[in-house]
């Protein structure tokens, strides 16, 4: 096991003692043993820690920590991170399951291509009630910075893609501590193709658990106190993007970012106002479709 590079799995956690041993079980039936699973748990008031303790007690590889105070989803995501000392590693939710072997073929394949900083596998969404669909959010992202950053930003998905296998130091550069706001996930993966390539494996490794865009738009009414934001969620995204990307990558970037300022607030108003949301569903359909053939005519360079 010790001749197999270490990977540090991290997992952020509130409340979810009814869904973890399930992730936690495959997580620890990897193929590629030598990993190291860190726990953060964020203040719940369920079962959670009792539940991770009897692994750690279990599973020498397994680590928890209780957070004293709420760091929020963006905090403690960043700092089960900034907890990796080892080459590589990736996040884990606990509502998702691997299959056996996406640590090490991931692992792989980011070993055989040097200019990339991640590999992920092709994802498949579980919906409440059963229903499953491929991701959007995995296609492999090559070429020049420039061409990386506008192809992403330009159509991000649901960003699957920050649930692959990274390069670690490269991850945490692409990490700021001052980028809590909605969407600081696409923030951090942009920021990561400035650091290289993003790669794809064409076989299903990964079933993340799917929520409706409703789940979404609770959460930004019940944090966001401002109305402008709340109608335009991702300008505080914007913001940061304009400060963290080079000048001549912005302008290459601007027209899609702003095309997702433009999409969250249709998003939003079918949100408050149910009689929009027969056209809006017109446009996202359009959009799908758009956006699978985009992705099939990728996968087929």
């Amino acid at each position: 096991m010790m001749d197999e590079p270490l990977v540090t799995i991290g997992m952020p956690v509130r409340n979810g003692g009814d869904q973890i041993r399930t992730a936690i079980d495959s997580l620890l039936s990897q193929t590629h043993r030598n990993l190291r699973l860190i726990i953060s748990d964020n203040c719940s008031t369920d079962d959670t820690v009792e539940i991770c303790n009897a692994y750690a007690r279990a599973d020498p590889r397994v680590t928890v920590i209780r957070q004293p105070e709420n760091l929020g989803i963006c905090g403690n995501f960043r700092f089960v991170l900034m907890q990796a000392d080892s080459p590589y590693f990736m996040w884990a939710c606990h509502d998702d399951v691997w299959a056996p072997d996406f640590i090490r073929k991931n692992l792989e394949n980011l070993r055989a291509h040097p200019t990339a900083v991640v590999s992920t596998s092709r994802v498949v969404m579980a919906w409440p009630g059963g229903r499953q669909e491929m991701s959007n959010g995995t296609f492999a992202l090559r070429g020049t910075q420039q061409e990386r950053l506008a192809r992403f930003l330009w159509d991000p998905g649901e960003v699957s893609r920050f649930y692959g296998v990274f390069r670690t130091e490269a991850l945490k550069r692409s990490f700021p501590a001052d980028i809590d706001v909605f969407g600081y996930d696409w923030i951090v993966m942009a920021l990561n193709l400035l650091e290289g390539e993003h790669l794809e494996l064409s076989e299903v490794l990964l079933t993340r658990e799917a929520h409706t865009e409703d789940h979404y738009h609770r959460t930004l009414v019940r944090n966001q106190p401002k109305a402008l934001y709340r109608w335009f969620p991702h300008l505080p995204m914007t913001q940061v993007l304009r400060r963290r990307l080079p000048p001549e990558i912005w302008r290459a970037c601007r027209a899609g970012i702003l095309r997702r300022n433009a999409i969250q607030a249709l998003m939003y108003a079918k949100y408050r106002m149910p009689m929009v949301a027969p056209a809006v569903r017109l446009l996202a359909q359009l959009e799908r479709a758009r956006a699978r053939l985009r992705s099939s005519s990728a996968r087929s360079l």
